[in-house]
């Protein structure tokens, strides 16, 4: 199922008033929209988490609106969304491996750190 995005719903999801903080993308640009520097490889990184969380929702089914789960707050971002998170590597990666894996819709930074660091802590004793 698809839907389209909702910037009062997306607003919604954990401050009423937030309709300020989440302009509607498909409105004219606006002398008060808040400029964001950035580079191309952090916006590469915003598309590829986008991306893949519109086709985690997609693949697996889900009733949820991928915009609304990209603009809430979550533990797996320090408490970002993932639209302003996404830009950096650290957040982008625990984003493509909570969705690969499908590990629900937010998770313990640490434990998604852990699934990705180089060199995994031994859990099993040799044998």
């Amino acid at each position: 199922m698809y839907t389209t995005f909702d910037p009062l719903r997306a607003a919604s999801i954990h401050e009423p008033d937030a309709t300020c903080l989440l302009p509607d993308p498909l409105d004219p640009d606006s002398p008060c929209d808040f400029p964001l520097i950035t580079t191309r490889r952090r916006l590469i990184r915003l598309a590829l988490v986008a991306v893949e969380t519109g086709a985690r929702f997609q693949r697996e089914g889900m009733d949820e609106d991928p915009m609304a789960w990209m603009l809430a707050s979550r533990d797996i971002f320090d408490g970002r969304d993932a639209v302003e998170a996404a830009l950096e590597l650290q957040h982008c990666n625990r984003a493509i491996l909570l969705h690969g894996l499908g590990l629900g819709l937010d998770a313990d930074p640490a434990v998604i750190d852990e699934l990705c660091a180089d060199d995994p802590v031994e859990t099993y004793a040799a044998t």
